[in-house]
């Protein structure tokens, strides 16, 4: 059986249960379409999740998820768009606030939520009693579970203004408004929702059409905009080149990276592999999960005065704690989240494994590692931060690579989505030629915040390479963005491989990374046992050609032991 009908076999036998259940319905519409008209709002339903889908898959608009906005769209429904969206404005401003006002507490998840709700509990009663006392029929209809999911808007929201800065955060709301006020306009259309009503080969369509479109679509719209300049420069022919999240979950991540590996191979796992092979990583001082690990932090805080906190399976710089010193007089230690004492560094790090937001309660573990102190030659470009350097792979072969240099409008993380400056390196030389920064698509010839010029030349650049394939293959992961650091008196080490590198890379680079996924896919030879220094080689190779056909290396090259794996 061909592999794409064994794969679509259960969603058509699906379909078809519908129709054979659409048929029987159409035969005796007149018994069941008063029932139907009674109940409009589960035909309400139907449209409004496929809107938003829509908005969020055909679009690209990042919501706060699908359910939220749909229950949301409802409830102004009931009340009216206008004091809809001004309950939903009220309730998340002051559960905002509250949000705020408690941020440094370090409650934990479940006492911070649990907070969160009486605030809006009280900000319901108040509206309630005005709308009784005033004989606003409107407030008096609103609906407890519409006042839940904002307030839980508010927590993500202040959440992620620590994590990405207020642009994206905001963007994120505005598309959740939106898409609430779409699918609102859209399910009070009456003749539109009669149609559905009157129609049962229509419910069947719209299961269809959202499986069609979760599975057809390559490209949102919102990536078009995204890699709209290298769209220009690649020209129509060579669009197709760019990777799209969707082609890069479907066909690299799904294939090349096993869901038992990816759940396996936490931060923890990763260190244990780096150290155990001898491939260079800061060190590891300590995996915190419960109460005798936060007692083992306690003493370890006694002596040491510089190293890195940070969830074992965050991302994107959440929740981490950079310590890079101790004041001798106060004993406070200095910190990217200001001065702090011990004690709070151990309930910072309790928050995470008992606390943290991402999960909602589930205990993690939190990675007490090595400070890493920026190497001059690309710490000097910047005004803080630590700049690092992320290699995406495949099967081991170098195919792309960048530089991220932090800026203040980062708030000195390394996250170009935040801020950083993206600085292409060439993957046969490891020059660098200028930078871009995503936040405001533009291209730059110097740092924005020292004025540093951005070409250069990473030294040893194939050992970096050669680090970062080792990396890549030791992880299990066929697909992977390697993060390598510099630092001042370690040199160059490997400090994450992540399992679902970003897109971004595209654009610093001004090429598309699927023709060059494609290339290693026709031309790695995977089932062949190479060292990561022959891959490198290789990929070097093939960048040099503009990633066209050239000659394979012999097979039996000798490469120095010191690089093997």
């Amino acid at each position: 059986m061909d592999l794409d009908l064994r794969q679509h076999l259960p969603s058509l036998v699906l379909l078809f249960g519908l129709a054979v259940v659409a048929v029987f319905f159409r035969a005796n519409s007149d018994l069941f379409v008063p029932v139907a008209q009674d109940i409009d709002f589960a035909f309400q339903l139907m449209i409004a999740g496929t809107v938003i889908a829509i908005l969020r898959n055909e679009l690209g608009m990042s919501t706060f998820g699908v359910f939220g906005p749909v229950i949301l769209s409802f409830s102004w429904v009931v009340i009216g768009p206008f004091w809809g969206f001004i309950v939903i404005a009220y309730i998340f401003i002051i559960t905002s606030l509250a949000r705020v006002a408690i941020s440094d507490l370090d409650l934990g998840t479940a006492h911070r939520v649990a907070s969160l709700l009486v605030v809006a509990a009280i900000g319901l009663f108040v509206i309630e009693a005005a709308g009784q006392l005033q004989d606003l029929s409107s407030l008096q209809a609103i609906i407890l579970f519409p006042v839940v999911l904002t307030t839980w808007y508010a927590e993500r929201f202040v959440g992620s203004l620590t994590e990405t800065g207020w642009p994206p955060a905001t963007r994120r709301l505005a598309a959740t408004i939106i898409s609430i006020a779409a699918a609102f306009f859209i399910i009070t259309s009456e003749p539109l929702v009669g149609f559905v009503i009157r129609s049962p080969e229509l419910w069947v369509a719209l299961v269809a059409i959202n499986i069609f479109l979760g599975t057809a679509t390559d490209t949102r719209l919102g990536e078009y905009l995204r890699f709209r300049t290298l769209r220009r420069s690649l020209g129509a022919e060579n669009a197709g080149n760019i990777l799209t999240m969707r082609i890069r979950n479907r066909e690299f991540i799904s294939k090349y990276n096993p869901t038992s590996v990816m759940a396996a191979f936490n931060k923890g796992k990763m260190k244990k592999t780096l150290h155990g092979l001898s491939i260079p990583t800061p060190a590891t001082y300590l995996i915190a999960e419960d109460e005798s690990d936060f007692q083992e932090l306690q003493t370890f805080l006694e002596t040491q005065g510089k190293f890195a906190i940070k969830p074992i399976d965050g991302s994107g710089g959440r929740d981490v704690l950079a310590v890079r010193g101790r004041d001798e007089e106060t004993n406070e230690f200095l910190t990217n989240r200001g001065r702090l004492t011990a004690d709070e560094i151990v309930a910072h790090t309790r928050n995470i494994c008992v606390g943290g937001v991402s999960d909602y309660g589930a205990r993690r573990e939190a990675l007490v590692e090595g400070f890493i102190t920026p190497d001059g030659l690309l710490a000097d470009r910047t005004t803080g931060g630590v700049p690092d350097l992320r290699v995406i792979t495949l099967l081991g072969f170098p195919v792309m690579s960048m530089v991220r240099l932090p800026t203040e409008e980062s708030n000195g993380t390394a996250n170009i989505h935040t801020g950083a400056v993206a600085v292409a390196i060439d993957i046969a030389t490891g020059e660098a030629s200028g930078g871009y920064q995503q936040t405001h698509n533009e291209f730059i010839d110097s740092h924005p915040d020292s004025g540093a010029d951005l070409e250069f030349s990473i030294p040893d650049w194939e050992d970096v390479l050669t680090m970062a394939s080792q990396a890549a293959i030791s992880s299990g992961l066929g697909f992977t963005g390697v993060d390598v650091v510099f630092d001042k008196h370690d040199g160059p080490m490997v400090l994450e491989v992540n399992r679902r590198p970003g897109l971004g890379i595209q654009n610093a680079n001004m090429d598309g990374l699927l023709h060059r996924l494609r290339y290693v896919e026709a031309h790695g030879d995977p089932d062949q046992f190479q060292s990561a220094y022959n891959r490198v080689l290789r990929s070097q190779e093939w960048a040099k050609q503009d990633w066209k056909m050239v000659e394979q290396p012999p097979a039996e090259r000798k490469t120095p032991s010191e690089v093997e794996i």
